[in-house]
């Protein structure tokens, strides 16, 4: 971030509304360009993590880690998009009949996953998406969040030990060795 919109950030964070103008307009293309592979919507992904950076920026509490955050808040926002989209039960409904229970039982196990993902911060819920979801190595993931790889690592340790307390008694997997990455 340059020296001019690092200082517009500080005053926005003081509640200059003028000054967030200045950094949402600086961080703009990139935010649809952080949405666009998630949704078909990027410019309403991007316009609602901007709301919810405006709303949460006394939160922040690195600002140099800024980008990353936003980038984080642009991801959750457009994956909370493809999937109001994207209607969830069909894989269920569409099973074979012998497979049926199955695939609810998976469907359950799915939809229980999504809901405590939607449940973490928007910091972990990005590392998780990135890590598992789209397959990324903890390197790609901390370069592209604009973040210290310990600090990315840290944040998917926190993450897994959540999920893994939310999703207890969904659980049949084959151990830890599951959520290891």
């Amino acid at each position: 971030m340059d020296r001019q919109t690092a200082e517009q950030l500080q005053r926005a964070r003081a509640g200059d509304v003028e000054a967030f103008a200045y950094v949402a307009t600086a961080f703009r293309d990139q935010l649809v360009a952080w949405a666009r592979p998630f949704t078909s919507d990027a410019e309403d992904a991007a316009q609602e993590a901007l709301l919810v950076a405006y709303a949460k920026l006394g939160e922040l509490r690195e600002p140099e880690a800024f980008a990353g955050w936003l980038r984080a808040l642009v991801c959750s926002a457009a994956i909370r998009q493809a999937r109001r989209r994207r209607p969830d039960a069909v894989e269920a409904v569409e099973a074979p009949a012998e497979e049926l229970p199955d695939a609810v039982e998976n469907h359950e196990l799915q939809q229980a996953v999504q809901g405590a993902v939607r449940e973490l911060t928007p910091a972990l819920a990005a590392v998780i998406e990135a890590h598992y979801m789209r397959g990324e190595k903890l390197e790609e993931i901390a370069q592209s969040l604009g973040l210290p790889l310990g600090t990315v690592k840290r944040r998917l340790f926190e993450a897994r030990e959540k999920l893994r307390s939310k999703l207890a008694g969904h659980w049949t997997g084959g151990g830890d060795d599951e959520w290891r990455g």
